[in-house]
């Protein structure tokens, strides 16, 4: 364990009593703070229980005049707070049930702090007493006369606002850490992830993404074992009806055990029936400070007709303007990919079959471009909007991302499948999709960070004299951790094109097999090392992704029906018993939507 330099203030309660404590996490204030300030805010965040305050632990690092406060947290407070959050807990009867604070002896552990709350969750739950640090009477800040606070206001979201407070981030504790490593990626082995270890140090929102991602890589086994099989069966009707018939199943039994087993892991995280709390509002929200009627707190109000206004008449445009752009790239393409066939036939030579592919590939990396130069327009305006709450931030960032993601990943695909019914173009599209962009993907998420990491550990800066001390600064310099966004994005992105268009190409599966394996080394390597570490977040499941992978099992319905309805195979089929195609389409629409009911109940 690593232990704060110095001596904590001494603490003594009923139920614990402690000489020297973990440092869990650090507050970075800026370098030129009055020595005032900081004493003001010390004292506020040690204030004790019986006056209001929190009773935080904090030492002030080398010294009063220094810029880093250590924080860590007694058994009571952090007790406290997990009864308040609905934490559940195991019983001495071996049942997880909501933790009592006043009853607390008859919970498993309950008096050894190390073994009844995770290094995450002391974490996570001194983070949530921090945040809600608020201001009982009208007051000024020491040294800064002019920074009022008024009663209700949250002090270290203010700090943070005024730039007093720089940083606010946990620390690494470095066995654990070595240890997870070991265990997780550092070796070359198909050992299962330590998922609960990786809750234990990360929280549980990190856990359940690469628990997610590990279960949709091994999901992907099925379908991969079936592609292989489906090979020796050329040009057979039977392939394409079995193979589309195993996706609608596929995609609707994955998700439904999936609910099931992320239900099974927040029973045992104790997070199943937690209650989510009110964070303050964001860092960046901007507003007129007036005293809310109701509780008669002083707050920052920004008008929402304002709001509505800038989605309307800038974003709304905006965010149609991508989409054109989306659009005229794939009339393009289509251009690029006719006049590209028309010399493959006049002319096959070996520049001409280069030739043929070239407007996938092209095709593939505008995609990414704008892929890429659209997340940032998105996170820009969301931003410009000025909501209020992180989790509306969130909700909004992600409507503006699915829907442009959606048009631009499968937009083509679907045009292809109902409007031009090719389905060697199809078949050859997806396959430039995937085998492109993967390897871009690869360079990002490997190739980059791993680059960052060598020239990080080269230019390193010249130890100082507090070895503990330059650890704690080393932490806080490290790039902030942008989210799991963009990796369940990267998930959509894959489900959608392995359960709506992998029919007409069989091989999906084994390249995302190939790629995930990959993926969560990277992705483990990047929050261990690359990245400060994030605050731990409980959850209970993987949010609204859930809803989206859903929606695309739907959509797969339609799709792979419309596919086997299209296919030579099929059409020849039609044709021999005088069957007409759309009877043909309505019967598979109608039995496979039967037995994806059958197997919902």
């Amino acid at each position: 364990m690593r232990q704060a330099m110095g001596s904590w203030t001494a603490i003594s309660c009923s139920c614990c009593q402690m000489d020297s404590i973990q440092t869990l996490a650090v507050i970075q204030l800026r370098p030129n703070i009055k020595p005032e300030a900081k004493q003001w805010l010390m004292a506020l965040l040690e204030a004790p229980a019986t006056i209001g305050g929190p009773h935080i632990l904090v030492h002030p690092g080398e010294d009063n005049e220094g810029h880093i406060l250590l924080l860590s947290a007694t058994e009571c407070l952090l007790l406290q707070a997990t009864e308040h959050l609905g934490y559940a807990k195991m019983d001495c009867h071996g049942f997880m049930r909501t933790f009592c604070y006043s009853s607390r002896t008859n919970f498993l552990h309950s008096d050894k702090r190390e073994l009844f709350l995770s290094l995450s969750e002391q974490q996570f739950l001194l983070k949530y007493v921090v945040e809600n640090l608020k201001v009982q009477a009208e007051t000024y800040i020491p040294g800064y006369p002019d920074c009022i606070l008024y009663p209700g206001q949250h002090v270290v979201h203010l700090l943070q606002k005024l730039k007093i407070v720089v940083k606010f981030y946990p620390l690494h504790d470095k066995p654990r850490l070595d240890s997870l490593k070991t265990r997780w990626y550092a070796q070359l082995n198909l050992a299962p992830q330590p998922i609960d270890a990786i809750c234990s140090y990360f929280g549980e929102s990190v856990a359940f993404y690469f628990d997610f991602l590990g279960y949709f890589t091994v999901s992907l086994m099925s379908m991969m074992l079936l592609s292989y099989f489906c090979a020796f069966f050329q040009d057979s009707l039977d392939k394409y009806v079995v193979f589309a018939l195993f996706n609608i199943l596929w995609s609707t039994i994955t998700m439904e055990f999936w609910k099931r087993h992320s239900c099974v892991q927040a029973y045992f995280w104790g997070t199943l029936q937690w209650k989510s709390y009110l964070k303050p509002c964001r860092v960046q929200f901007r507003g007129t400070l007036t005293k809310n009627a109701i509780t008669g707190k002083w707050e920052l109000y920004y008008p929402p007709w304002k709001r509505v206004l800038r989605v309307l008449f800038v974003t709304l445009p905006i965010v149609c303007l991508f989409l054109g752009l989306t659009v005229d790239g794939m009339l393009i393409f289509l251009y690029w990919e006719k006049w590209a066939q028309d010399q493959y036939h006049k002319s096959n030579q070996f520049f001409a079959t280069i030739m043929l592919y070239l407007p996938s590939v092209i095709h593939t990396f505008f995609m990414e471009i704008l892929n890429a130069l659209y997340k940032k327009t998105a996170a820009a305006l969301t931003e410009w909007e000025n909501h209020k709450h992180e989790s509306t931030f969130q909700n909004y960032l992600t409507v503006k991302v699915l829907l442009f993601r959606f048009l631009n990943c499968f937009g083509l695909l679907f045009y292809i499948t109902f409007y031009l019914q090719d389905v060697h173009l199809l078949k050859k599209r997806l396959s430039s999709l995937l085998i492109v962009s993967q390897t871009i993907n690869q360079v990002n998420e490997f190739l980059l960070p791993y680059l960052q990491q060598k020239l990080k550990v080269g230019f390193k800066s010249q130890v100082g004299t507090n070895p503990f001390i330059d650890e704690v600064v080393s932490d806080g310099d490290l790039p902030s951790f942008s989210g799991l966004f963009d990796d369940y994005m990267e998930l959509f992105v894959q489900f959608g094109y392995v359960s709506l268009f992998s029919c007409v190409y069989p091989f999906t599966a084994a390249l995302l097999i190939l790629n995930n394996i990959t993926e969560i080394r990277t992705d483990a390597f990047k929050l261990c090392q690359v990245f400060q570490k994030p605050f731990p977040e409980a959850a209970d499941s993987i949010g609204i992704w859930q809803v989206a992978f859903e929606m695309l099992g739907y959509f797969s319905v339609i799709t792979n029906c419309f596919l086997i309805s299209i296919s030579p195979e099929v059409q020849a089929f039609c044709e021999e018993y005088e069957v007409g195609p759309e009877s043909f389409l309505l019967y598979m629409l109608g039995a496979e939507v039967s037995t994806m009911n059958s197997k919902r109940f």
